[in-house]
């Protein structure tokens, strides 16, 4: 009976520190926020799911709604009541994963590449080596300065409390460099290689009434990079597999980079080399699984597994297949991530890199896939340009997944796996989407010569 009485009344002071009405994007217990997520992205009836399929696709396709529930192209989830709920961008992505819907025939991720997308590829593989000696392109390059914002709206639920807020920051890697953070809303610490995010940490106390900003200018600059196919071929060594640096590259981190040496030697068949390995599983990708909406990838138990069962997966998700595959074949590989900046097209987005010993990291863009496959555009570089080489509008701030943010956060991470729109919490708890909301801005790019090959 006291167990029942003090919970009562420690749920009574809960109630009036949250308030009443707490916001559903308020989330202080990790279990039930994964728990309103998935309520969250599955809040479709089958008869709004229907509704929605006749306002696209019209009446015929409508009533096939069954059918394609059990053909798994509506993506569904029974509720613990046993109601069958359907994914809010299941009906969007039909047309992207059913070529009966849509009346075209999918060919390959890069197929529908344009002019403009093969101009800058072009660009780089057309770029000098970045030395005699060298054997990788360093293409175009730029510098960028750019403002990256979080305003966080008031709610009563946050009164008398600090904001905690964790930004994206570009990371030095050989394809960016010179970072710098030119001004800031307010003082900051930055994680300066303690985590694989990189980020910008503030924090601000919450005024009644009133809405908190933060933000930030920066300053990067970043560089295309291409190595040929050619080149990797004449310089592969094999690997030494007792290096520390093999294993941490080659090991499983569950869940979501997992071994797939099943599938993954299915597809190879009695190749033995890296490359070429490579180059199967990339193509073999690249061919089968188009790219969809993704669900909230923290609701997610396993994203290689989620590609193969569903037959379709955005750029995260097939990255994450991609990396899971190489290291099943003993091939490092690594995730990397943040925005893509390409003309008209700024938006969060997921690579991988794999490293050939001899070559060292090269990029690996899986969702790109492979341009011109036609036979009056098909031209062997351009064609696999992303399966080894990368452009150069690119903000990456992640080498990594699943990591733990500087300083440490205290709740349930809105994005568990990744780090691109940002993080809010308070002493109190974790702020979920649509509690704040973020933007990256572009100020100015200006062309800049690319570094030398010294310079790393």
């Amino acid at each position: 009976m006291k167990h029942i009485v003090l919970a009562a009344a420690l749920s009574l002071v809960a109630t009036q520190y949250l308030g009443a009405t707490t916001p559903s994007w308020f989330e202080t217990d990790s279990a039930k926020a994964i728990s309103k997520r998935l309520d969250r992205d599955f809040s479709l009836t089958v008869e709004q799911a229907r509704h929605r399929l006749s306002e696209l696709y019209g009446a015929s396709v409508a009533a096939r709604t069954e059918e394609f529930i059990a053909q798994g192209l509506l993506e569904t989830r029974t509720t613990a009541d046993g109601n069958v709920m359907v994914f809010r961008k299941a009906p969007s992505n039909l047309k992207l994963i059913c070529p009966e819907v849509s009346g075209v025939e999918w060919i390959s991720r890069g197929a529908d590449a344009d002019s403009s997308d093969v101009a800058i590829v072009r660009a780089v593989i057309e770029s000098p080596l970045a030395s005699e000696d060298e054997y990788y392109h360093r293409g175009p390059a730029q510098t960028i300065t750019f403002r990256f914002v979080v305003d966080v709206p008031y709610n009563e639920v946050l009164d008398g409390d600090t904001l905690r807020v964790w930004m994206p920051v570009p990371v030095e890697t050989e394809r960016q460099y010179d970072i710098s953070i030119l001004s800031s809303s307010h003082p900051y610490v930055l994680s300066d290689g303690r985590s694989v995010h990189n980020t910008i940490y503030m924090q601000a106390p919450v005024t009644t009434g009133e809405s908190t900003h933060f933000e930030y200018t920066g300053r990067y600059t970043v560089t295309s990079l291409y190595v040929s196919e050619e080149d990797i071929l004449s310089r592969i060594q094999p690997y030494d597999t007792t290096a520390p640096f093999y294993t941490d590259y080659t090991t499983m981190q569950a869940p979501h980079i997992v071994d797939l040496g099943v599938e993954a030697r299915d597809i190879i068949g009695d190749e033995t080399n890296p490359y070429l390995q490579h180059k199967l599983v990339y193509k073999y990708i690249a061919d089968r699984y188009p790219w969809a909406g993704a669900r909230e990838y923290s609701t997610i138990p396993c994203m290689p597994r989620y590609v193969l069962d569903r037959g379709y997966g955005d750029c995260g998700q097939v990255s994450m297949l991609y990396i899971s595959m190489m290291r099943s074949l003993g091939i490092p590989a690594q995730w990397e991530s943040g925005w893509m900046l390409h003309p008209g097209d700024l938006n969060y987005h997921d690579w991988a890199e794999v490293y050939f010993e001899g070559i060292g990291w090269v990029p690996v863009d899986m969702s790109f896939g492979n341009y011109g496959v036609t036979p009056e555009t098909y031209d062997k570089d351009t064609h696999g340009f992303y399966s080894h080489g990368i452009d150069m509008y690119r903000f990456a701030s992640n080498r990594g997944i699943c990591g733990t943010l500087y300083p440490a956060k205290k709740y349930i991470r809105s994005e568990t796996i990744d780090f691109q729109a940002g993080e809010v919490e308070t002493s109190r708890g974790n702020l979920f989407y649509p509690g704040w909301r973020s933007s990256l801005q572009i100020i100015k790019t200006e062309p800049t010569a690319v570094a030398q090959a010294e310079d790393e």
